[in-house]
């Protein structure tokens, strides 16, 4: 029986036309262009129009990043279970005219040695998949002039561009603006396109943050101003810290939630019913207990009257829940607060909730293109090595330094210093980075006991530690860095990029409603997934500028014992990824280090903090804590 032909995304190209394009949508009104496309709305709030008509995006473009994935990607991704898994190349393309960067998987052929940042490449059709019925047909993206790799599903996939659609001559398909190298394997003239996406996993550098260095002189704190700077009644005080080791110990998101919120509770010195709100970091592993995870660990706790809130942020959920209970207690609705996060994680990649969800971006990536979070980890370590130099042994060193925090503390799943040799050793993951370079899936707990200052001070606690901000920002569009889950940035070509990434965004808002700078900063605790996400971090938050994260490795001032110790606790690099509890983690470090009861890992005079953080879908996460 003959098998039909399908597109793997209804819309999303006509994989019959002979010029084989992406289609999106441009707004009428205001000129942006959306793929995946927009049927609805334009999403420039300074437009909000309504009327979008379909538009081809360009043919060309020049390579943005580029990983090649080693391991199976799990379902919603299908390949055949019985073949010898071959690894693919995942390209991310910048289309110059969108001024936006689409992803997408290599033709068979391509290897990453053909490739470097700046190569021009172009679209063809290909083959996902075949079953009994269907070859499912989708997009790929082919060195330009019909090089190595062929398209596979027919309509001009293979074959070489005729000199009809050459670029230059009438007719043919507008070529990026990017850089030409004179073979595949130069380098090229310049890495920076004609976008200033210049960021690499979350946006371009803050100029009024990404570029400052860290000055260890000690400061004064800045007054409390009324115009964005914190004051005292911004404060709440963190009474109890509490967690539950970070493991594989195979039970219950409950129980470990449960038992972080009692050492909490005996930290603070508090009874249980003493707790006037209770907020639950929700995991969505759980079943339904994990999205009403306020109700939850309530219950698990006794019932005894306490509201509750259920919140959910992806990576951000312990942040979001920090922040929630912070505005229960300024606004005078509880004295006391519990704030919980816990996860029972699954053995290897995470992946999308089960279910045919065509219109779900997280489900898509892995559906369409094979697209598990470490991928992207590798797109950003592979742009970062283009863009400024970082190696592989840059990387490596970052779980050496971070492993042996993790050594010293108890809480940690991995608690043995490894060394750069041993991350070289390990499998290559997502390339270049290897099974070291990334964080695990974990169990794990934690919880924070959130009490007003004027309560603090009636139970005894005269100088406790404070959690003076939170951030929880979100992007300004257009966001033209791509970041998981997305398949493609939005466009720059009707809208000028903002003055600031998200991820400085992010450490800037956080900054300011504290009052600080980053020269303030005793120690920062932040979301390093992979080895050279850390990297990226110390930009972000204003440590060192943009490029320079390396060489504030190299130079051991985010080490213990350095200027600005990064990760005391360990990162997730010794932690592995509970996701709820990760950011509710990360404030537990801090307070500990402040207090001073952070062990062989403390911190001198430990006085500010400032975790950071991001979860999938926008959500920003940074809190700064000061004693």
């Amino acid at each position: 029986m003959a098998r039909t032909r399908k597109p793997v995304v209804p819309g999303w190209f006509d994989q019959d036309a002979a010029d084989f394009r992406l289609l999106g949508t441009r707004c009428r009104d205001c000129g942006a262009v959306f793929f995946p496309r927009e049927e609805n709305f334009c999403r420039n709030p300074a437009c909000g129009g309504g009327e979008l008509a379909e538009v081809p995006l360009s043919r060309r473009g020049t390579v943005w990043s580029y990983t090649d994935s080693r391991y199976r990607p799990p379902a919603p991704y299908v390949s055949d279970p019985d073949a010898v898994w071959e690894p693919y190349l995942l390209v991310a393309v910048e289309l110059a005219e969108e001024r936006m960067v689409v992803l997408g998987q290599a033709t068979p052929g391509v290897r990453a040695a053909d490739l470097t940042v700046g190569t021009e490449v172009e679209l063809v059709p290909g083959v996902l998949h075949e079953d009994a019925e269907h070859v499912w047909t989708t997009w790929q993206w082919r060195l330009a002039g019909g090089g190595r790799g062929e398209g596979g599903a027919g309509g001009g996939g293979g074959e070489s561009i005729s000199a009809s659609r050459r670029p230059g001559t009438p007719g043919a398909v507008p070529a990026a603006r990017g850089p030409v190298p004179a073979a595949p394997d130069a380098v090229p003239a310049s890495l920076h396109p004609p976008t200033p996406r210049r960021g690499v996993g979350g946006g371009e550098k803050n100029s009024a943050v990404g570029g400052r260095r860290v000055d260890r002189r000690p400061q004064a704190h800045p007054a409390p101003g009324p115009a964005g700077g914190s004051s005292a009644s911004g404060d709440v005080a963190v009474l109890g810290a509490g967690m539950h080791p970070w493991g594989k110990w195979g039970r219950s998101f409950v129980e470990y939630g449960t038992k972080a919120a009692r050492a909490a509770l005996a930290d603070a010195g508090l009874d249980w019913r003493a707790v006037q709100s209770v907020v639950g970091a929700d995991t969505v592993r759980g079943g339904y207990p994990g999205y009403v995870a306020g109700a939850t660990f309530a219950k698990a706790l006794g019932w005894q009257g306490a509201r509750v809130t259920s919140v959910y942020a992806a990576c951000a959920s312990g942040a979001q829940a920090i922040n929630t209970a912070r505005a229960q207690i300024l606004s005078g609705m509880a004295d006391v607060a519990l704030v919980v996060g816990a996860d029972a994680a699954p053995k290897g990649f995470f992946t999308p909730a089960g279910g045919e969800r065509p219109d779900d971006p997280d489900w898509l990536r892995f559906r369409v293109l094979g697209a598990t979070n470490p991928a992207y980890f590798g797109l950003y370590a592979r742009r970062r090595m283009a863009l400024y130099g970082d190696t592989t042994d840059d990387f490596a060193q970052v779980k050496v330094k971070n492993s042996a925090a993790g050594a010293a503390n108890p809480y940690a799943r991995y608690r043995k210093a490894v060394t750069a040799q041993e991350v070289a050793a390990s499998a290559v993951v997502a390339d270049p980075l290897r099974l070291l370079d990334i964080c695990a899936t974990s169990d794990g707990a934690a919880a924070l006991v959130l009490t007003s200052m004027e309560f603090a001070r009636r139970h005894g606690a005269t100088d406790p530690v404070r959690i003076r901000a939170v951030s929880t920002a979100t992007p300004h569009y257009p966001r033209t860095v791509l970041d998981l889950p997305d398949i493609a940035t939005d466009s720059a070509a009707a809208v000028p990029e903002p003055e600031a990434g998200f991820r400085a965004s992010i450490a800037r808002t956080a900054y300011e409603e504290a009052g600080i700078s980053p020269g303030d900063l005793s120690l920062a605790e932040v979301y390093d997934l992979s080895t050279a996400l850390e990297l990226e971090w110390y930009e972000d938050l204003g440590l060192c500028g943009a490029g320079e994260g390396a060489k504030l490795l190299r130079d051991g001032a985010t080490a213990l014992g350095g200027r600005l110790p990064v990760n005391t606790s360990g990162g997730l690099a010794s932690f592995g990824e509970a996701v709820p509890a990760q950011a509710i983690a990360q404030v537990c470090e801090l307070t500990w280090q402040l207090r001073g009861q952070a062990g062989a890992r403390q911190v001198p005079d430990a006085r500010v903090g400032v975790t950071a953080n991001q979860g999938l879908f926008g959500h920003g996460s940074a809190v700064v804590a000061v004693r």
